[in-house]
């Protein structure tokens, strides 16, 4: 069984430390180091390992920040070792860190992640969209700058920001029949901008990402930067004409972000 515990000693964190460096194959460099997470710890932030007897199998990392009218809670990682993914433990990482930070005086969670990596969308989006109010309108490019790790090496490292509004219901709704595809793949798996970019009157659009990321990344470093690129065009304009993503797409039709008109969000 797995257990869940709130990280405090810096042997907790050092080992936290380890889980980082086994989830992203980083440059030990760019981890968070123990220092800085029990310095969070002690100011209203939140560090929390999953635990299978006493390994540290996955480990959530996130801090207190202030960009505008109220303080928000940043989640700044939640990675599930290799050997452990795939049994909801991250999904239970953040419920737990939802209903923590609703304990501690938080309303809002924010955070970025990859906007071509399906499995992310699909899991905050797709799944925790379900929980509370959670939607996407932002879209930052190379964020990070140049990343060393075997997920981003090689890309611009563009993220979009979630917000998830964790005192709100989900903005899920039944989803329109017929929806305009803004970006789809064609037969080779490239990327394809339909010529509905552009116009923005309808009241929900999609915009596809890749299937299969990791074999892209091995067999085309090229089609791969071309999804990236492309999926920037199409995300910023809907986010700059009054668009937000408030679910993923992700069964037989494809893979994609849905998107409505912000003023129709409850």
């Amino acid at each position: 069984m797995i257990e869940y515990r709130i990280l405090h000693t810096m042997a907790e964190l050092e080992e936290a430390v380890d889980v980082q460096l086994a989830v992203w194959k980083m440059n030990p460099r760019n981890t968070v180091p123990a220092a800085l997470m029990h310095v969070f710890t002690g100011n209203r932030g939140l560090v929390m390992g999953a635990y299978d007897g006493e390994a540290m199998v996955g480990v959530l990392v996130s801090l207190p920040a202030n960009p505008g009218d109220e303080w928000i809670l940043w989640s700044h990682m939640t990675g599930v070792h290799p050997n452990y993914q795939g049994r909801r433990i991250g999904i239970e990482l953040k419920l737990r860190q939802r209903r923590w930070a609703l304990e501690n005086g938080y309303r809002m969670i924010r955070w970025t992640s990859d906007p071509l990596q399906r499995g992310n969308a699909n899991f905050n989006l797709g799944l925790l969209g379900r929980e509370a109010s959670l939607y996407i309108d932002t879209y930052h490019v190379n964020f990070y700058g140049d990343m060393d790790d075997d997920i981003n090496r090689g890309m611009p490292s563009d993220r979009i920001e979630a917000i998830w509004r964790i005192d709100q219901p989900s903005l899920h709704a039944p989803r329109l029949k017929s929806v305009t595809a803004l970006l789809y793949a064609n037969g080779s798996c490239e990327p394809v901008l339909s010529d509905q970019c552009g116009q923005w009157d309808e009241p929900a659009y999609t915009a596809a990402v890749p299937h299969d990321l990791d074999g892209l990344r091995r067999e085309s470093m090229p089609t791969l930067l071309a999804w990236r690129l492309a999926l920037r065009e199409v995300l910023q304009a809907a986010f700059a004409n009054g668009y937000a993503a408030v679910n993923f797409v992700n069964d037989d039709s494809g893979c994609a972000y849905y998107l409505t008109r912000r003023e129709d969000l409850v």
